[in-house]
């Protein structure tokens, strides 16, 4: 196992914060695998999430990409500048990811992290939903989680964040990554995600547009009740009454047994330009 000398010395010398979810990555063949699967040209703009230690930072710099490494830990930033100083195309900044502004970044980008495990859903959320969305992002997350991204329908695993991500991006797990690669050792194992984003605009019916807000108040209404089929969860969330989900349901053609983790994402579409009817209809009425 290739662990990095200098990044493991200086971790005996730091107290990982358990409140900001630090898990420093020390096997430096996992670096190397996400070096390999990020295509990344002396062209691109790199959005690094929590560099720790640093040692996936220090690839991207020497890769001649402009990296912007974002840490939240005042006391990791010293270390940061001190050890990694040399590379000019490297700007490391002191701030809270959440409130980091994707529309500050000039030009496409790119987000490449081993992001913080306790806020990886607003993380992804952040950046998919963002007017300035991200060419791509590999991410080391829970394998569970990672998981969860890539579920397919029929899957108890499937929830909101699956149809977020499959909303706006394909997505992908690279690899899988053994607790014993970091330090300290978590209680979960890990996995390298890649989400692909998708830029056209969701089309349904030739010029029919679905706007992202009102879908999601569609889907989430669905998983509210999660184990419930989805006519009674919507009925529910939504306060309609049975025989108007009923009928938007069968309009939709789909089946109202099932659950919300049973439907596609072209199901979740097609339910929503029928539900976005209604929906007005309602709106008017009031």
């Amino acid at each position: 196992m290739a662990f990095h000398p200098k990044k493991q010395m200086h971790a005996k010398f730091f107290k990982p914060k358990k409140n900001l979810g630090q898990n420093f990555l020390k096997n430096y063949k996992v670096v190397e695998n996400i070096m390999a699967n990020a295509d990344i040209s002396e062209k691109d703009m790199i959005i690094e999430v929590g560099p720790g230690m640093g040692i996936l930072t220090e690839e991207l710099a020497k890769s001649g990409a402009s990296v912007l490494a974002i840490e939240k830990d005042f006391n990791l930033i010293d270390k940061l500048r001190k050890d990694l100083g040399k590379y000019k195309n490297l700007k490391i900044t002191h701030q809270d990811i959440l409130l980091f502004d994707p529309e500050s970044i000039d030009g496409s980008y790119k987000v490449i992290a081993n992001i913080p495990y306790n806020i990886t859903s607003p993380i992804i959320r952040k950046f998919l939903e963002s007017s300035h969305k991200p060419q791509e992002m590999i991410l080391m997350v829970q394998k569970e989680v990672a998981e969860r991204i890539c579920a397919k329908a029929g899957s108890s695993e499937r929830g909101l964040l699956t149809l977020i991500v499959e909303f706006y991006a394909d997505a992908e797990v690279l690899f899988s990554v053994p607790r014993t690669d970091f330090y300290p050792v978590p209680k979960v194992d890990s996995a390298v995600i890649k989400l692909t984003l998708n830029h056209k605009v969701h089309l349904r019916g030739g010029s029919y547009k679905v706007e992202p807000e009102l879908f999601f108040k569609l889907v989430k209404a669905g998983f509210a009740s999660k184990r419930q089929q989805i006519h009674n969860s919507l009925a529910a969330t939504l306060r309609w009454d049975k025989e108007k989900v009923a009928g938007l349901l069968e309009k939709s053609e789909i089946d109202p047994q099932l659950r919300a983790e049973d439907l596609t994402l072209d199901a979740w579409l097609n339910l929503y330009q029928n539900f976005i009817v209604l929906y007005n209809k309602e709106d008017e009425s009031n």
